[in-house]
């Protein structure tokens, strides 16, 4: 029964722990040396906060305590977009390279016939294909009057080229004239003659105000006055494209007037009207 029992006390022999903890009133063993490390580090250049005055590295560009800025050095800006030209954008700054160069050219020219730099006035005249060479008196066919005085002083007597003869009419009537060309006329312009005479100009009232209408431009009043002077022409400029009748209204009078004693008439005197121009062609 011995054997059986050292036999049982085998299988359940206790172990021991090689790391177990010391036996009772025994003396810890000494630590293990810790192991030394090997670390090095390279301080930090720092510089002072103008603002708080903290310590920021020198890396920084704002502080980390107050956010101020650490250097006065500018901020990197990024480069500015390249700027692509389109068709439109190559077009305009050809055609303002090609004026400039134009006026350049016109400056360079003005400068050279002006002697050196004299100040010079150039004059444009522009030319039509009516020249004053090209004008000729047109003579009416017909001219009537609202009112005369006489047969003998009908408006008949304004072209006849005859500067003593006159067309009168009573002073204060509604007074127009009305001249009748043969065929089309593109008429340039008309000259009105007064009496010649002095005392008999004053004696008789003048065409002051006055309207011309022609046919070719309905609807188109020329409106101006006379001077009153005796004698003349006095011209009248005219935009007639082809016209075959010409009226003029008077609006107003110079009034007549008592010469050396003699009384001053009642009637209107005019002695004679002129037109130049031309023939409109068919």
């Amino acid at each position: 029964m011995a054997k059986d029992n050292d036999s049982f006390d085998d299988l359940f022999k206790p172990f021991e722990l090689d790391d177990g903890p010391p036996p009772p009133g025994s003396e810890p063993p000494p630590p293990a040396p810790a192991q030394e490390r090997n670390q090095t580090t390279t301080p930090v250049e720092q510089i002072p906060c103008p603002s708080c005055g903290a310590f920021n590295p020198t890396y920084n560009r704002h502080c980390e305590q107050c956010g101020a800025r650490l250097t006065k050095e500018p901020l990197p800006v990024a480069p500015a977009p390249m700027v692509r030209a389109t068709p439109g954008g190559r077009a305009l700054s050809v055609l303002a390279a090609a004026v400039l160069l134009v006026a350049l050219i016109a400056l360079v020219v003005n400068v050279f016939r002006g002697g050196g730099g004299d100040e010079t006035t150039t004059t444009t005249t522009s030319t039509t294909s009516t020249t004053l060479a090209d004008l000729v008196e047109i003579t009416p066919t017909e001219a009537t009057a609202t009112a005369q005085i006489s047969a003998s002083f009908s408006a008949a007597n304004l072209y006849d080229n005859d500067f003593s003869t006159e067309w009168q009419a009573p002073h204060g009537a509604d007074l127009t004239l009305t001249f009748r060309f043969a065929q089309p006329v593109r008429l340039d312009h008309l000259e009105i003659f007064n009496i010649s005479d002095e005392t008999r100009f004053e004696r008789n009232y003048r065409i002051n105000g006055y309207k011309i209408n022609m046919d070719d431009l309905p609807g188109i009043d020329i409106r101006n006055t006379l001077k009153d002077e005796p004698g003349g022409p006095q011209t009248i400029d005219l935009p007639s494209i082809g016209t075959t009748s010409l009226t003029i209204e008077i609006l107003s009078t110079y009034a007549s007037q008592a010469v050396n004693g003699e009384v001053a008439f009642d009637e209107i005197a005019v002695a004679e009207v002129k037109f130049y121009g031309n023939t409109v062609s068919n």
